[in-house]
């Protein structure tokens, strides 16, 4: 099982393209993009998240560890700051007059999650020689078992963000594990922003330096990254 190994920490950093920084005031109320969900995204919202990943290769000697982690960190904040700034936002409800209640994604920028983990005793072959997911790999999304509607009600800090990722190292292999909420995204847009993500990392660590330069001039912070050292 994949568990922790330290406490957790205290509240974590907000991210940008140039490294990490406190997390900024909170925007003030008549700045925040509010954006309501259709009927449709409303019955996505009683299911779980999205779950998706895939597997690298183990990095070269030197290149993962934390390296890697602020790699990823870095590009995921600026395709959250380009392209993709809902999903750094988080689902509220407001009860109307009527008995009924609304449910709409409030456009915050407090950030999607980033976890670092590490599994030295878990392999790339424990994961794709059975032809059912193995149980380890659940532990490898940060949010698992986590509904789309448990964002919304629930009342606690750190509130659940809608986009949440975990990296997490293998004895020979790296695992992405992604979870979003799918009532503010379907797999169309899971996959896009999966994408676009990696095309920027590319870019950044191949000497992609516009965009690079790019992603720092946008502004916002939206990434949060949480340091979880973790073990099997």
């Amino acid at each position: 099982m994949v568990r922790p190994l330290t406490p957790p920490p205290p509240p974590p950093p907000m991210a940008n393209g140039n490294g990490y920084h406190h997390r900024p005031h909170p925007k003030e109320e008549e700045e925040v993009e509010v954006i309501h969900l259709t009927p449709w995204d409303l019955r996505l919202i009683s299911i779980d998240y999205i779950q998706k990943g895939i597997l690298l290769p183990k990095p070269p000697a030197g290149a993962g560890g934390d390296v890697l982690v602020n790699a990823l960190a870095s590009s995921f904040a600026c395709a959250l700051r380009l392209f993709f700034y809902p999903f750094a936002g988080r689902l509220a409800t407001e009860e109307r007059g009527d008995g009924t209640v609304t449910v709409f994604l409030r456009c915050t920028g407090e950030g999607a999650e980033l976890v670092h983990a590490v599994a030295p005793e878990v392999a790339v072959a424990d994961i794709v020689s059975s032809l059912r997911t193995p149980p380890v790999v659940w532990d490898f999304y940060p949010l698992a078992l986590v509904l789309g509607a448990d964002a919304a009600i629930e009342q606690r800090e750190p509130t659940i963000p809608v986009l949440s990722v975990q990296v997490t190292e293998l004895a020979d292999g790296v695992f992405v594990g992604m979870t979003l909420n799918h009532s503010v995204g379907d797999g169309t847009a899971f996959w896009h922003f999966f994408n676009t993500w990696s095309e920027i990392n590319r870019r950044s660590t191949g000497g992609g330096v516009e965009r690079e330069r790019s992603c720092r001039r946008s502004g916002s912070r939206s990434c949060r990254q949480r340091r979880r050292r973790r073990a099997r």
